[in-house]
């Protein structure tokens, strides 16, 4: 995401306008004055190091199943839908297919009325997947995106969500559009860009890690059979 420098540059440029200014989201906050920036999120880094643990575990069991890994999702008490052309239906709204934290307004409307045919501007959080073609590493990467949601990282409430994505999204010049954001709505957008990006390092790993092990079982296998 190469706007991520972008919001450094226009932090440092609305830096020298401003007194002070203190964010706090969950676990991260961030005080900053015309001279310095102070962050302080050793809670944050503490349960990212965990949520990978505890998700690097529970896959090597699931790696080959994500049917059944979903089957595990829907037990944690949390709608799961199919959709075919989820990407499609979901790009009309600025989200993904995988995990999406709660919705409000004509967003919500839209969903709810796709999913249950129901008239209501509000939707709980919830998975949605394509029927078809479900692929281990993107609901691997759901799964992340939720547990973080559910132990209150930072960047997972609704104003985080929703100016990531609107920024993510808009065809506009995104430079121009960060320079109307507050300080705080910038230190927000940028949890939200961190929890993202994690979710994606998250996923690249396992699938690595996957791969080499496949590749060491398939070569231990043909030695084997060159020796019977």
């Amino acid at each position: 995401m190469n706007f991520i420098n972008k919001l450094y540059k226009i932090l440092f440029s609305k830096k020298k306008s401003i007194q002070s200014v203190f964010y706090k989201n969950s676990t991260t906050k961030h005080s900053m004055n015309a001279s310095c920036t102070l962050k302080l999120s050793t809670s944050t880094e503490q349960k990212r190091l965990e949520i990978d643990d505890k998700l690097t575990k529970l896959l090597k069991r699931y790696i080959n199943s994500p049917e059944k890994l979903m089957q595990y999702i829907k037990m944690q008490g949390i709608k799961v839908y199919k959709l075919k052309d989820a990407e499609k239906i979901l790009s009309w709204i600025n989200e993904d297919e995988g995990f999406l934290t709660p919705l409000k307004g004509l967003k919500a409307l839209y969903l709810n009325f796709i999913l249950n045919k129901r008239v209501k501007f509000n939707t709980s959080a919830m998975f949605i997947f394509n029927t078809e073609n479900v692929e281990i590493y993107t609901v691997a990467r759901a799964l992340y995106k939720y547990y973080g949601y559910k132990s209150n990282m930072p960047g997972f409430d609704y104003k985080s969500q929703e100016l990531f994505k609107k920024l993510y999204n808009s065809r506009k010049n995104k430079s121009a559009q960060l320079s109307e954001y507050t300080i705080s709505d910038i230190y927000a957008c940028k949890e939200a860009i961190a929890r993202d990006l994690e979710s994606v390092n998250f996923t690249i790993k396992l699938s690595i890690e996957y791969e080499r092990a496949k590749k060491a079982l398939n070569k231990l296998k043909d030695t084997k059979s060159a020796n019977v």
